[in-house]
């Protein structure tokens, strides 16, 4: 992340990233600017930073669930014209938070975080499934790999999978590689286990 370059880094949990610029910079060297709604004014405050001068190279880190249309403007030029060994860290869970002139200006960094483990489905329930298929990170792989844990964990646990369940997650794994929507895959699988699961009870 450390590396010379404006960016903007999308992740679930702000924190790890925080840390890292924390652990590798001296405090002159680094600014970072966090609140649930990045607005005009604290972008302003950014970009005041970022003309304080400093010997060594200097990172703006911004950090925001949103950013307001007014403060992505205020920042745009500043993003096309930084100070010298000035470099702009925007940090938020989603793509979409951006504006498409913003996306054009910075290469996009996605970051896994702890969400991204195998879930323990011993402990699976609708809540987790629930919390699953919000997410929008969730690549081809991730999810052909949970499919294949629920299968494992079902036939370990010995429940009557019917024909047209096992044909399910047979089928699972087809739909995710032909783009189909990954949580609508989830869902039907989750709700399989959790089925079963609770018959068990």
């Amino acid at each position: 992340m450390i590396d010379g370059h404006s960016k903007i880094i999308i992740c679930e949990d702000f924190e790890p990233v925080k840390l890292q610029f924390q652990e590798k910079l001296e405090s002159e060297n680094l600014a970072i600017f966090e609140e649930n709604e990045i607005k005009l004014e604290l972008a302003k405050e950014a970009i005041k930073e970022a003309f304080i001068a400093t010997k060594e190279e200097k990172y703006i880190v911004l950090l925001g669930n949103r950013f307001n249309i007014y403060a992505q403007n205020a920042l745009l030029k500043v993003l096309e014209e930084p100070p010298n060994n000035v470099y702009f860290i925007l940090v938020s869970k989603a793509k979409s938070t951006f504006l498409p002139t913003i996306l054009s200006r910075l290469p996009v960094v996605k970051i896994k975080g702890e969400s991204t483990e195998p879930i323990d489905l011993e402990t699976f329930d609708l809540e987790i499934l629930y919390d699953l298929v919000k997410r929008k990170d969730i690549t081809k792989a991730e999810a052909k790999a949970l499919i294949k844990s629920m299968l494992k964990f079902a036939l370990k646990n010995g429940y009557s999978l019917s024909q047209r369940e096992m044909d399910y997650f047979s089928n699972a794994l087809h739909l995710i590689e032909l783009n189909t929507n990954i949580s609508n895959v989830l869902i039907t699988a989750g709700l399989i286990v959790l089925t079963h699961k609770k018959r068990r009870r």
